[in-house]
């Protein structure tokens, strides 16, 4: 099994927020910000927010991420088991396909609850047009 050569910042307070920036080697420009969500981390998808217009978040997230890099202090994964990385090993990305809109959302979880509570707990998302049809980016087959 190869080594992981994934790093992480150290936690990075904000606003009374945990914040860590994550990416793949020392040589990789390419950083992942993660807010500490009950114990758990949540990614901080800056994509989601530019697609809702969020522009203020969009800001924060350029902030931390440039604070966080400044103080160009990383950690490989072994020394901080609890943090974004081992949390993201261990779950799975469960892709739903919407065909009427043709759109798909993907979902990070440690199981098919957790993603179905994630992807439709919030009402945004009405389970009667969402498929599941990947999971780790593999197809679903059906019995």
């Amino acid at each position: 099994m190869p080594d992981s050569n994934k790093l992480q910042s150290a936690e990075y307070e904000f606003s009374g927020e945990n914040f860590c920036l994550m990416r793949e080697t020392v040589q990789d420009e390419a950083y992942v910000l993660y807010m500490e969500d009950n114990g758990k981390w949540a990614e901080m998808n800056w994509q989601g927010y530019f697609e809702d217009g969020d522009i203020d978040t969009l800001k924060m997230i350029e902030k931390i991420t440039n604070n966080i890099i400044a103080l160009d202090d990383w950690l490989p994964d072994s020394q901080m088991p609890s943090k974004p990385f081992a949390y993201y090993e261990e779950g799975h990305i469960y892709s739903f396909w919407n065909q009427k809109i043709e759109k798909t959302v993907e979902v990070e979880a440690s199981c098919l609850d957790e993603a179905s509570n994630i992807m439709f707990g919030d009402g945004e998302y009405d389970p009667n047009n969402w498929k599941l049809v990947l999971i780790d980016q593999e197809p679903i087959t059906q019995a």
